[in-house]
């Protein structure tokens, strides 16, 4: 089973860079065979990203009112329900993690299961570094995810 693991955003804009710290976090208590990429959130290239994938989770950062907040959304190929776009519009990016998905969805190129794993964050402006907040969270996200594509493995 190929797996990947996309972490988003712009690392300098402070708590945008939340999926880009849970994925150099994971990088460090991953299995092997498990593709850890970091992607600026551009639409078209998220479907390169997963292409032939399994499985995939992508973590981004989501603007929101509770700073370390951790979101999980689980979509299927197979399930032609929900709004992805919905749970996305809150996103960072011109073009969202939503607007991707939906894409991918028409295209057919949406992985047979795809997991967004969204941080909110509070402070989007210019600079280096995430809140202490949403620092917390991109630790209990990465040992998190760790543990569960470690027990995926056996």
């Amino acid at each position: 089973m190929k797996r990947v693991v996309i972490g988003m955003g712009n690392p300098f804009r402070h708590d945008d860079g939340a999926g880009l710290e849970v994925v150099r976090r994971l990088r460090q208590h991953a299995p092997p065979g498990v593709t850890i990429l970091e992607h600026d959130g551009e639409p078209a290239g998220l479907l390169d990203a997963w292409r032939g994938a399994d499985e995939a989770y992508v973590i981004d950062s989501v603007r929101g009112t509770d700073p370390g907040v951790v979101h999980h959304v689980h979509l299927s190929s197979l399930d032609e329900t929900g709004d992805p776009v919905a749970h996305q519009r809150d996103s960072t990016h011109a073009l969202g993690l939503g607007e991707a998905v939906e894409l991918a969805r028409v295209l057919d190129l949406l992985p047979p299961t795809l997991n967004i794993i969204g941080i909110e964050g509070v402070d989007f402006s210019v600079g280096e570094g995430v809140s202490a907040e949403v620092d917390r969270a991109t630790v209990q996200v990465a040992d998190d995810l760790a543990r569960k594509l470690r027990a995926e493995e056996v």
